[in-house]
């Protein structure tokens, strides 16, 4: 049975309107929070959208082509869009599908799913920072300080108001942690349910963001073997002993094993020679992507191997899972092993919760420095505030064997988590988003268990005016900050007065109307951003059709690409940017190279301007051409 903070600290009496009324009185606050930025956005969608190379315009773009698809009830062109999500998983782009469905296809709601998220989140920080502890009172307490602590922070509510993963993402990590300290919990009647819940949820956080998943199921597991590993050490020895004697030599020789051998060495040679193509009988295939094949056929393999012994062995497994094993094992993994049997799915997640962007200067220790500046002044209003955040939360990690089943989790995700951003080749301050409500947490309990042990001879009203003194004095003091420079960086969100990308489509939409073959030759970096555009604009499957122009090649090489593309490619409309100013570009492409594109199109006898419109918020200038009669 977990302990109170203090051993002699006073419990008050647990009530229903104890538990109740925290979660009304966050939800209606974090909800009117959540109003007041949509409103915000929707006054004006276009100060969100500045960078063309930012994701934004990705999962937007994914999300509309569901929506679009849903709309027209095109089942085929929804399914395959579904399964061709693989570098980014479909559960996002999905959700705000089904609110563009709902609601109509409309900028305006694109940041409607990171809203419901960051509300949720806000919720289920009382509710996890509650649940560590077993008096209500401190719990509750703690609840209001996290809380406090997350509707502080600049940055994460930006993000909150963003049509980008970590809000969603944020949102569905604080679920599993909650499903799971609910379901190790002593006390609650309901316990085995959670189990079935927090697989499900795992699942769908694992089809929301590949490394969300990676961390939030490794901190759940240290946790979880952790808490008993005196317990994990005899089941292990008693099931090892049942291993039949020759079992790995009959593993060996197993022809199952034989093809897997095979197949990894093949798919070693492909990976390291990359070949274009393969002569065979006289016929030329193409094996650009073949290792990516590979790997989903080596996973079938063994997937076949291993449904084949579970069919054998399927009652004694049941019985070595445990009823809270079976429910990870059939509703999460093995829904996610099934996942990996769709082409390339096994490859686009190994690239991605591996080190890609590995280009990059890798200096650790710059990273630490670079990671606490966007902490400390981009998700939280002062320096001395996120130093505050950490004294707390360390007071909480030395006091985790006084706190419930579960806690350890919580510490675990963020050290983890905090690990691993600051590890990772690709410096990004956004990548906290999706975990920094843990720490929040863990300051949370930290505050509590102090204000316990300091007012624990003090009677109840004198307590509660203390603890909630504590609570307006950090809330007074924090509203007093505005946001920085950082904040809006570390959010990777544009800054108010930043031009919009928006200026670009208001220029050209009204001249593409009706046309099914739009094409684009700009100097601005190759993006989707043109193409959703021209969706939401229609509300329908339209193409933005673009050159394929290899990087680092001169001003010559692509005004040739482009007159060549221009003889194969039968368009109704060309939309023509020259937009010397613009800040981004692709890696190995100018504006003096890409101006070939241009070149060719003027001196295209088969086209004609018909229109010119300027773009003053960025220097730049729009020529629309149509075909000539």
């Amino acid at each position: 049975m977990p302990v109170s903070t203090s051993p002699s600290s006073q419990t008050l009496p647990r009530n229903k309107a104890g538990d109740a009324v925290p979660v009304a009185i966050v939800l209606v606050v974090a909800s009117i929070f959540a109003a007041s930025m949509l409103v915000n956005y929707a006054a004006n969608p276009g100060e969100l959208w500045y960078g063309l190379l930012y994701d934004r315009n990705t999962h937007f773009g994914a999300a509309l082509k569901l929506a679009v698809a849903l709309q027209n009830f095109n089942a085929p062109r929804f399914l395959d869009l579904l399964v061709a999500a693989r570098i980014w998983p479909p559960v996002a782009d999905l959700c705000l599908a089904l609110v563009m469905i709902i609601g109509g296809i409309d900028l305006r709601l694109a940041v409607l799913p990171s809203l419901i998220g960051w509300i949720c989140t806000m919720v289920l920080v009382l509710l996890i920072a509650r649940r560590l502890f077993s008096d209500q009172w401190t719990g509750n307490i703690a609840g209001a300080l996290a809380v406090t602590f997350a509707l502080a922070s600049p940055a994460f509510r930006l993000i909150g108001a963003d049509v980008m993963l970590e809000g969603p993402g944020a949102g569905l990590t604080a679920f599993c942690l909650y499903a799971y300290i609910r379901a190790r919990s002593k006390n609650d009647s309901k316990s085995e349910r959670w189990w079935g819940i927090l697989a499900i949820a795992l699942t769908v956080l694992f089809f929301e963001k590949y490394n969300y998943w990676l961390m939030t199921a490794l901190a759940l597991a240290i946790a979880h073997f952790s808490e008993d590993l005196a317990g994990w050490i005899k089941w292990i020895r008693a099931h090892a002993g049942t291993v039949a004697p020759g079992t790995a030599r009959a593993i060996i020789r197993n022809p199952f094993s034989i093809v897997i051998a095979c197949l990894v060495v093949l798919d070693i040679v492909i990976y390291a020679s990359h070949p274009a193509t393969v002569t065979a009988l006289g016929f030329h295939v193409s094996v650009r992507d073949a290792w990516q094949d590979m790997e989903t056929a080596i996973w079938a393999v063994l997937f076949v191997r291993a449904a084949l012994l579970w069919r054998r062995h399927r009652k004694s497994f049941d019985t070595a899972l445990g009823f809270s094993g079976r429910r990870i094992f059939y509703w999460h993994l093995l829904p996610v092993a099934i996942s990996f049997l769709f082409p390339k799915r096994l490859a686009g997640f190994l690239w991605y919760v591996g080190a890609h962007w590995g280009d990059q200067p890798y200096r650790p220790l710059n990273a630490v420095s670079w990671q606490w500046l966007g902490f400390s002044q981009g998700f939280h209003v002062a320096p001395w505030m996120a130093l505050l955040m950490v004294g707390l939360a360390v007071a909480a990690a030395l006091g985790l064997s006084r706190l419930t089943n579960g806690a350890r989790a919580v510490f675990l995700l963020a050290v983890l988590s905090a690990a691993a951003v600051v590890l990772h080749p690709n410096q990004e301050w956004r990548f906290q988003a999706s975990w920094i409500f843990s720490v929040w947490i863990l300051a949370g309990a930290g505050g509590a268990m102090l204000l316990s042990l300091l007012t624990t001879r003090l009677g109840t009203f004198a307590r509660v005016a203390l603890a909630a003194a504590a609570i307006v004095g950090i809330a007074a003091t924090e509203s007093r900050y505005g946001w920085t420079e950082v904040a809006y960086a570390a959010a990777s969100h544009p800054r108010p007065g930043d031009p919009s990308d928006l200026d670009f489509a208001n220029a050209y939409l009204p001249y593409v109307r009706g046309a099914e073959k739009v094409g684009f030759l700009t100097t601005l970096p190759q993006t989707n951003f043109y193409e959703w555009t021209l969706r939401e604009n229609c509300h329908c499957e339209v193409r933005a059709y673009v050159p394929e122009l290899e990087p680092f090649q001169p001003r010559e090489q692509y005004r040739s690409a482009t007159t060549a593309w221009l003889m194969h490619t039968p368009l109704d409309v060309i939309v023509v940017i020259d937009a010397p100013s613009y800040e981004e570009s692709d890696v190995g492409k100018t504006y003096d190279t890409l101006l070939g594109q241009i070149d060719a199109i003027r001196q295209d006898p088969r086209f004609q301007p018909v229109a010119t419109v300027p773009v003053p918020s960025f220097g730049a200038t729009i020529t629309i051409f149509r075909p000539r009669a």
